[in-house]
């Protein structure tokens, strides 16, 4: 009997049909997995910023935060380091809305020895709330500059250097992404939110990469004011939110999109807790996720959905398959955990995100777990998102 006939044999005798869909199953989600992380995620190490310029060191940049609150935290400690920026033009807009006297009269104070210090105030109403959409239209009216670079009060750069990378990337683009880290608490959960923070934002951030940009942060993005009034301003849809990612998916395009990261492009925002806080924060942008571009929610979709499936082929198995299946199932799982770190740590390296890489594993099996938990919790507590006709 030759080889062939003994191969024929071994499968007709060793494997039923249900063996068959397991090892199909395990083999395709395999090769999705390699695929996903090596030609997508893969290529957010090769991307390099914009160099600089004379143009660059010329262009005026108009940096805009809201403050909803009297965060005298922000005033201390992280409203100095903007104010520090080594760019050579630039200025600082705070959009008041808080309502503060002591806080406002310290801004006041700041403005006196800051030169390059701006601040409106906008009193709120309780019958009539003011929007992160409506804060920020008044900041972009109030900007000296075209080009405009947005971030939040809880947020701080993590180099003075951080407005002449956004100037650089403005140099021929409307539109500049960012890349926000968020700062390490204490905790496991902690570990593993700032893992899910950089594996979702390293999604849209690949998908700028290969020239398709849909997404960006209010805490780390910039756009000018020719792309704002363009589109009609924040003044689409009928949510109170999506200054950020709607808006990009908006204005955004392969040609006039340009993406800052690493060193000091990278902002770092402050934790306020561990999963609840992590989960309340997606939860709160969750009304938007709808309106996300088909591409970008297949890939997600079908990047969980294969990492669970093959996770499942595999402990299937290992229980129940030939010693020559277990065999190839287990070293497919280490091949591909593997690649996936390597992917991760280098993709961790570009964006300089120190990422507790140390418990990845942890976080590649139980991720979709959170993901579906989170997505039932979008389905039984959908957010009241209203419109103001002045947003």
């Amino acid at each position: 009997m030759n080889q062939v006939d003994l191969l024929n044999n071994f499968i007709v005798e060793g494997f039923e049909w249900q063996s068959w869909v397991i090892v199909g199953v395990m083999v395709a989600t395999f090769v999705v997995q390699l695929l996903y992380r090596l030609l997508l995620y893969g290529r957010i190490a090769s991307h390099r910023n914009p160099t600089s310029s004379p143009e660059a060191e010329e262009l005026g940049v108009s940096v805009i935060v809201p403050l909803f609150e009297a965060d005298f935290g922000f005033l201390n400690e992280r409203l100095p380091v903007l104010l520090a920026q080594k760019h050579k033009h630039y200025e600082v807009v705070l959009v008041n809305v808080t309502g503060d006297e002591e806080f406002g009269e310290q801004v006041k104070l700041l403005k006196i020895t800051n030169p390059m210090l701006t601040s409106t105030v906008l009193r709120a109403d309780p019958l009539f709330p003011i929007t992160t959409k409506m804060a920020l239209n008044v900041g972009i009216k109030a900007a000296r500059y075209d080009n405009l670079i947005f971030t939040m009060p809880e947020c701080m750069p993590r180099s003075e250097r951080w407005a002449e990378m956004f100037a650089r990337a403005f140099v021929g683009h409307d539109v500049v992404l960012g890349y926000t880290s968020l700062m390490p608490f204490k905790g496991l959960w902690n570990r593993l939110v700032r893992l899910a923070n950089m594996e979702i934002s390293a999604r849209w951030i690949a998908d700028g990469v290969v020239g398709h940009p849909w997404r960006g942060v209010i805490s780390n993005l910039g756009f000018t004011k020719k792309a704002y009034y363009a589109a009609r301003g924040f003044n689409f849809l009928n949510l109170n939110m999506g200054e950020d990612d709607l808006f990009v998916m908006k204005i955004a395009s392969r040609d006039n999109t340009a993406l800052t990261m690493g060193g000091p492009a990278t902002m770092n925002q402050r934790v306020w807790g561990g999963y609840g806080w992590w989960r309340e924060f997606r939860l709160s942008h969750a009304p938007t996720h709808r309106y996300y571009p088909l591409r970008a929610r297949l890939l997600t979709a079908v990047e969980l959905w294969s990492r669970v499936l093959f996770f499942v082929a595999v402990v299937m198995a290992a229980l129940f398959l030939p010693l020559t299946c277990k065999i190839v199932a287990g070293s497919a799982l280490v091949l591909r955990g593997v690649v996936v770190m390597l992917v991760a740590a280098r993709t961790a390296r570009r964006l300089s995100e120190k990422a507790p890489l140390v418990v990845y594993p942890l976080y590649d099996l139980v991720s979709p777990l959170l993901e579906a938990l989170l997505w039932i919790k979008r389905i039984v507590a959908r957010r009241h998102t209203w419109r103001s006709k002045n947003t």
